[in-house]
C-alpha cells in the first residue's frame, strides 16, 4: 500500500494493495482493495472499491483488465453509493 501526505483514512476502514495519493479522505467503515485513488476524492463512510467489480464498473470506475479499480479525482461521494442493479 502506498499512502501520500494528507490521507486521512478513518476508524476501522481497510485498504489493502492499493495506491492513496494526496487529500483522499476515506469514511469509517470503508473497504477498499487493490485501486488507485486521485487527489482530493472523499470515500464515505462503509463505501466498498475493489471487491465487486462489476459494481465498481456499473458506478463509473475504471477497472483494468487486471481488476485494479481507479477513481478520478472529480469523482463525487454520491458516485460510491449508487445501488448494484
Amino acid at each position: 500500500m502506498i499512502v501520500s501526505p494528507s490521507v486521512r483514512v478513518n476508524s476501522y476502514a481497510i485498504v489493502e494493495q492499493s495506491i492513496i495519493y494526496d487529500g483522499v479522505d476515506v469514511g469509517r467503515y470503508a473497504r477498499i482493495r487493490r485501486a488507485i485513488i486521485d487527489k482530493d476524492v472523499h470515500v464515505p463512510p462503509h463505501a466498498t472499491v475493489g471487491h465487486d467489480l462489476d459494481h465498481d464498473r456499473d458506478r463509473g470506475f475504471t477497472v483494468t483488465d487486471q481488476g485494479i479499480v481507479v477513481i478520478a479525482k472529480a469523482t463525487s461521494s454520491e458516485q460510491f453509493l449508487r445501488p448494484k442493479k
